[in-house]
């Protein structure tokens, strides 16, 4: 339940940070769309942006839990959960760890990323600014 809490909360960021940067290159996704830019050419930079903001996220984190500095190690016989069993000696393992959430997180990223692109470039069409062009 917490993953996948976590996980929307990564898809709205990363879809919210990427709408903004959308509204921000709005002028320029216009003009290529107006030469004849297809929305998977334009689409492409914002995936690239989830995907890296995901991979560093990820890093982070990684370096945050490794560095953990005044929390007790795991395996310290401290009992854990409703169950009340203890941790096991050497945790989780730090190749798992590390492969998951340096996979995890750039897909999730990137999905975000997509779902937005997806969105946001849909409302954008060369029509309405070839109207407004004819209109000046």
């Amino acid at each position: 339940m917490v993953v996948a809490v976590l996980g929307l909360g990564v898809l709205a960021v990363i879809g919210n940070t990427i709408r903004l940067e959308i509204q921000q290159r709005r002028p320029e996704i216009e003009v290529t769309k107006l030469v004849g830019g297809s929305n998977a050419f334009v689409r492409r930079p914002f995936l690239y942006t989830g995907i890296f903001y995901g991979l560093g996220g990820a890093l982070l984190a990684a370096l945050i839990v490794v560095r953990r500095p005044g929390l007790p190690r795991p395996g310290g016989g401290r009992a854990v959960g409703p169950v009340r069993q203890p941790l096991p000696p050497g945790g989780l393992g730090r190749r798992r760890d590390w492969g998951s959430s340096s996979g995890s997180a750039p897909a999730s990223a990137g999905s975000g990323a997509l779902i937005s692109t997806g969105r946001h470039l849909r409302q954008i069409e060369p029509a309405r600014l070839s109207a407004w062009l004819l209109e000046q």
